[in-house]
């Protein structure tokens, strides 16, 4: 890329090769004159020049066949006068030619001088003998202007006389030339830029006008057109022919999202407008390949590590109408402000951690992580290494480089622990001695490591039963139960039954692409008297089995009653309290076969009946898991 000047005579060559010299330009310069300068001009476009400099009608004649910027040397109003001056002194009758900007100057000059003037506009060099023959008639005996005005002159028997460039006004144009290029040259790098940046984009990106003629476009868009088609050939509707783009430029939307299907490709496609002036200007339209996008999150979803744990629910995520959710809910959200420990408690089901990712949401430790471990579900040697971490090597299988416990991942967040009362003797001492020193030692470390963790802590049973049974420290419960919320089981917020249930009942419908079926109100009454002790859970798992179920009336008829394992539950037994341990009536049906097929059945109901839950059938049975899982076989 280089810059070249042509001038229509050589003492203006002269001049300029001095000046480009002595300012250090990197301009190469040329002689020629009118075609000759074109033909200059053309030949140095084949070698790589991209900018020229000329004058007069050579410079207009360059720009007109010639697809390139082209400066035009000045002439200034200085050099016109020092051009008229002699002249007008020996009393000649003068005349100029030239475009505009020589004829305003030159009247500047002869109005200085108080002389009178003929002046005579040209735009092409063909109409340069009529205006000569039209001065000679009218008398004119000199004609300054450019070199071809000069020469002409002297054809028709007028004195030709040159206006010259001076020094100073090439200089000049030298100069904002040299800087113009700069500018170009800056702008064509950058447009170069982001178009390599618009052609690796994964997916289509083209600029349209107001009415769908495509104005520029990316490698992807071009690939879609013909091997004869040029971008700026192509219109909306040839691209996109099922797409209502119109939609953006009549003003019927701002964004035109669809998904479309060319050439057996489905793309979701993107119509977006730019406004100028408060005018819409242009349309910028975006695609992408449907099946890149799945592939995208696929691979996203592949790699994504739990380094970062977050709770995703708040306060509001809690759907509750009835006084005694509200006056929960206001509590936790007094503790969440402070930094203290939190107990939970209520029975399974009743969405215990959705309120401590809601406590962690709305306290001052809401950027940091929310690290969240069910104590009932490890065995102790797991969970021990799970809360703590262990150092490389701590035991068969260890990581050689260690790994991070939850009180390490949950540092300066907040560590939920759920079922904290199945956790063993030999975890609560450690649990204890974390919390009063923060700091944790991992399995198999000696090294001490400073935490700072907001422990909130669940329990589906009252603690201080535990405590009272000797199964739970008296210490670790009081160093855990600085704050407690109790959370209401269902049977205790009937207002929010229903409301819960119809809110699933649309999600599960939507989730199977079906409208929400109607409730009848003998159902209402059932599901209002039945006693959920599975809670929001149990009937959360109803009412996806009513969507299910709903279409086919013999089944809905027929399964309306045994919702859950529950469901003979009377009206009655729902106002049983929440931890009662009264047995109910033993079923002949267990009576049969060997005792040890009797306690093995016995037991199975005992967990039926606590919802899976094994931590809490041991507890009711007064036996271990361990023992529990024995007699289960």
């Amino acid at each position: 890329m280089s810059i070249a000047l042509i001038a229509p005579y050589e003492s203006l060559a002269t001049l300029c090769r001095s000046i480009c010299q002595e300012l250090d330009l990197d301009v190469s310069v040329h002689t020629g004159s009118m075609e000759d300068g074109v033909r200059i001009a053309r030949n140095l476009m084949a070698e790589g020049v991209d900018f020229f400099i000329s004058r007069g009608l050579t410079a207009q004649l360059i720009r007109e066949q010639c697809p390139l910027p082209v400066a035009e040397l000045e002439v200034s109003a200085f050099d016109i006068y020092l051009c008229l001056e002699p002249l007008l002194r020996s009393g000649k009758s003068i005349g100029v030619v030239g475009h505009s900007d020589i004829l305003r100057k030159a009247k500047g000059a002869s109005a200085a001088l108080g002389f009178t003037i003929d002046f005579y506009a040209t735009a092409h060099p063909g109409g340069m003998g009529h205006i000569m023959e039209a001065a000679r008639r009218q008398g004119i005996a000199a004609i300054a202007g450019d070199a071809v005005a000069a020469r002409t002159a002297e054809r028709y028997g007028m004195e030709g006389v040159l206006v010259q460039n001076g020094a100073d006004s090439v200089t000049n144009t030298l100069q904002y030339a040299v800087a113009t290029y700069s500018y170009l040259t800056r702008q064509a790098t950058m447009a170069g830029r982001l178009q390599t940046v618009l052609d690796r984009m994964d997916g289509g990106a083209l600029l349209a006008s107001p009415d769908g003629r495509m104005l520029h476009c990316n490698a992807a868009v071009r690939a879609m057109l013909e091997p004869d088609q040029g971008c700026t050939e192509t219109s909306m509707d040839d691209l996109f022919p099922q797409l209502d783009w119109r939609a953006v430029p009549e003003g019927r939307a701002e964004t035109v999202r669809e998904l479309v299907t060319v050439g057996g490709s489905k793309l979701a496609v993107t119509v977006t407008g730019t406004m100028h002036d408060d005018a819409m200007d242009a349309l910028i339209c975006t695609f992408h390949d449907v099946r890149q996008i799945e592939q995208l999150e696929h691979s996203f979803r592949k790699s994504a590590k739990p380094d970062t744990p977050t709770a995703r629910h708040t306060f509001s995520s809690i759907v509750h109408r009835s006084p005694a959710m509200h006056r929960c809910i206001a509590r936790a959200e007094q503790f969440a402000a402070t930094q203290s420990s939190i107990l939970l408690v209520g029975e399974t089901g009743t969405g215990k951690e959705l309120f401590a990712q809601s406590i962690h949401n709305h306290s001052p430790r809401a950027q940091g992580n929310f690290v969240a471990i069910n104590c009932g579900a490890l065995p102790e040697d797991l969970l021990e290494s799970e809360l703590f971490g262990y150092a490389g090597g701590a035991f068969t299988g260890a990581l050689k480089s260690g790994k991070a416990g939850m009180f390490e991942l949950a540092h300066n967040g907040t560590l939920f622990l759920d079922e904290v009362n199945a956790t063993s003797p030999k975890l609560q001492t450690r649990l204890l001695r974390t919390l009063q020193e923060h700091e944790v030692m991992r399995v198999g470390s000696t090294a001490v490591i400073p935490v700072n963790v907001r422990v909130i802590a669940a329990s589906n049973a009252p603690l201080e039963a535990e405590v009272s049974a000797g199964r739970f420290r008296a210490d670790l419960f009081y160093r855990l139960n600085v704050l407690d919320i109790r959370i209401p089981p269902l049977r205790e917020r009937p207002e929010d039954i229903l409301l819960l249930f119809n809110m699933f009942l649309e999600r599960f419908s939507a989730e199977q692409h079906r409208s929400t079926p109607p409730v009848p109100r003998g159902t209402e009454r059932k599901i209002m008297a039945h006693g959920w002790p599975g809670n929001v859970r149990e009937l959360q798992n109803y009412a996806e089995k009513y969507a299910i179920l709903y279409p086919e009336e013999a089944a809905l008829g027929a399964d309306i009653t045994p919702w859950t394992p529950h469901a003979a539950l009377t009206a009655e037994h729902a106002h049983t309290p929440a931890y009662g341990t009264a047995a109910a009536p033993v079923s002949r049906d267990l009576l049969h076969g060997t005792l040890e097929d009797i306690t093995r059945a016995a037991v199975a109901a005992v967990l039926h009946e606590e919802n899976g839950n094994l931590s809490s059938a041991a507890r009711r049975l007064g036996i271990s898991r361990n023992t529990l899982r024995r007699r289960l076989g």
